[in-house]
């Protein structure tokens, strides 16, 4: 059947069995169609109109208007017999309306103008006059696992195009013409069937208490900021995003009890957590559910390569892009013997490992790697170690403990005016705190990265209006764009199943037409094309492995005061 289409799809028997289907119970309605119709050459013909046509979009076109009319003239009853006819129509329309037996429930509906302004809070999609069918749903497909699903073009998403513009090309036969003011009737497209319940729901882990509070209002400005603009834009199938949060603290126990939470409330997509730690534990939680799960700022290397069924991604960059830049930075300052003391846990080896990889490909002449325990608060042995080596510049790959060690460092002689120093995000992102108590002086130099895009004072304005009133904004444009991409990810799809949502996250931020906001991506999403979106944190063009191929960090230097301020922002790729 349909043996002359050959759209660029490897699903093509998908609606092949949809269209069986559809002609199947439109004869068991006792509805009659068109003569023609009853050849499937007419199918495959109507089918192509339609894709070079409306190019997949779930809306109201002329060509798909003008379609129906000589459909229905083809299959006209004599003049005399026409009056009877339309009783009869009108009867079997009504009966059809009220049978709950039919092809499915009655579909709201919203196209191209979804795009448009957002409807009133809590409301639905809204019908056109007269639009109404009963569709059936959209055939069941299996999603390969992650890696080797991924494609270069439009195949995955393709597909959800093609089974929405499939229930289009049925709905050219089934659906009831609405009547004008002109007398004429007009023919309508009935509504679009889309997968799962219709209704994206994002619900984010956020830590509103605990050690990582700091995180909590730009990771949540974040999100919030991201949820109006896409309901602003019409929502995602023309219904509005639902967006929650929870508390996920800063402990794996509370973690796992706020993504339960989530789950429980059927959330298609998880933003966050914060931590690697977290994201690691909740990988098990993540796959028995069945869920997207997106963090904005984990970075671990253990991520990678976990087992994941294809449901997480991140959009902080790894620790590989961070030890790359790190090491670009080091040889920059001219540091060719380099000393590092690490935290002996996966953040502190697997990131001084990427930094000693990037130094050794940049012609560094000695490294030394010394890794510590935070149990011996002194460092003395550890501090030696890196001393004998006679390094002139000192990297240190630690959390809060990084002040002790500093502390170390200077009473050893190696002092920040003597050495370079270079820090990493995990004592960077711990606040000023951990470095007030230090003597006047101590950092003043030190220079710091850390995974995180620069924030453009006009995004800074538009955070603050949504809320959760951030006075930091680190994180808050890769928690945005995490929404971002759920939710295009869903356009493209054609559905908010989660699985098939995650089949096109990686899609839609590579390989295609670049757009930077939300209602410019969805509008070449509804024509047809591919896109590249390109957001607030930067370029993402995630990997097969979830991971984003390029991620911006920024350097910091330290004052007299012991206080940072940003020098600049690098964008970073992951090494090959």
């Amino acid at each position: 059947m349909i043996s002359n289409t050959r759209p660029v799809c490897p699903h093509q028997e998908h609606f092949e069995v949809f269209v069986d289907t559809c002609l199947l119970r439109v004869e068991q309605s006792g509805r009659s169609l068109p003569g023609e119709l009853g050849d499937r050459q007419a199918w495959d013909a109507a089918y192509r109109a339609l894709l070079v046509g409306m190019a997949g979009a779930r809306s109201t076109s002329r060509l798909a208007a003008e379609a129906v009319e000589r459909l229905r003239a083809a299959n006209q009853p004599p003049a005399d017999d026409r009056d009877d006819r339309d009783d009869r129509d009108d009867r079997d329309d009504r009966d059809d309306r009220d049978d709950s037996d039919g092809v499915g429930a009655v579909t709201p509906y919203r196209g191209l103008e979804a795009f448009g302004p957002a409807t009133a809070a809590g409301s639905g999609p809204v019908r056109p006059s007269g639009a109404q069918i009963r569709s059936p749903a959209s055939p069941p497909f299996e999603v390969p696992a992650r890696p080797g699903w991924r494609r270069k073009g439009g195949l995955v998403k393709g597909f959800g195009v093609l089974v929405l513009t499939g229930v289009a090309v049925a709905a050219w036969v089934l659906s009831p013409l609405s009547q004008s003011g002109m007398g004429g009737a007009q023919p309508t497209i009935a509504p679009a069937v889309v997968g799962g319940d219709g209704v994206l729901r994002l619900g984010a882990l956020v830590p509103k208490s605990g050690g990582l509070q700091f995180f909590n209002r730009p990771m949540a400005a974040g999100v919030r900021l991201a949820v109006a603009d896409i309901n602003a834009a019409g929502g995602v199938f023309g219904r509005k995003v639902i967006g929650s949060e929870v508390d996920a603290g800063d402990s794996d126990d509370r973690g796992s009890q706020a993504l339960t939470q989530l789950v429980s409330e059927r959330a298609d997509v998880i933003i966050g957590p914060v931590t690697s730690s977290m994201s690691l534990t909740m990988l098990g939680q993540i796959k028995n559910a069945g869920v997207v799960q997106i963090s904005p700022t984990a970075t671990s290397d253990q991520l990678t390569d976990a087992d994941d069924d294809g449901l997480f991604f991140r959009m902080a960059g790894p620790d590989a892009i961070q030890g790359d830049v790190l090491g670009e930075l080091i040889r920059a300052d001219g540091g060719r013997r380099v000393g590092i003391l690490a935290l002996a846990d996966p953040y502190g080896t697997g990131l001084s490992r990427h930094i000693r990889r990037s130094l050794e490909r940049r012609g560094a002449d000695h490294i030394q790697v010394e890794t510590y325990d935070t149990t011996d608060a002194s460092y003395t042995t550890e501090v030696e170690k890196i001393s004998a080596s006679g390094p002139d510049a000192i990297v240190v790959v630690g959390f809060t403990e990084t002040a002790d060690i500093a502390r170390e460092l200077v009473r050893q002689g190696l002092g920040v005016h003597e050495h370079k120093w270079y820090f990493t995000d995990g004592y960077l992102s711990s606040g000023e705190s951990t470095s007030s108590g230090l003597p006047r002086g101590t950092l003043t130099g030190a220079k710091a990265t850390q995974a995180g895009a620069e924030v453009a004072t006009a995004f800074q304005q538009r955070l603050l209006a949504v809320g959760s009133a951030p006075t930091d904004f680190t994180y808050a444009p890769e928690a945005y764009d995490a929404t971002i991409v759920a939710a295009l990810a869903a356009v493209a799809a054609g559905r908010d199943d989660p699985k098939i949502i995650a089949a096109t996250v990686a899609d839609v931020s590579r390989i295609g037409e670049r757009c930077t906001d939300f209602r410019t991506c969805a509008l070449l999403l509804a024509s047809g094309k591919d896109i590249d979106y390109d957001g607030a944190s930067g370029p993402i063009d995630f990997t097969d492995k979830g991971d984003p191929a390029k991620a911006s960090f920024g350097v910091f230097q330290y004052k007299a005061d012991n206080t940072s301020i940003t020098l600049t922002h690098k964008l970073g790729e992951l090494p090959t």
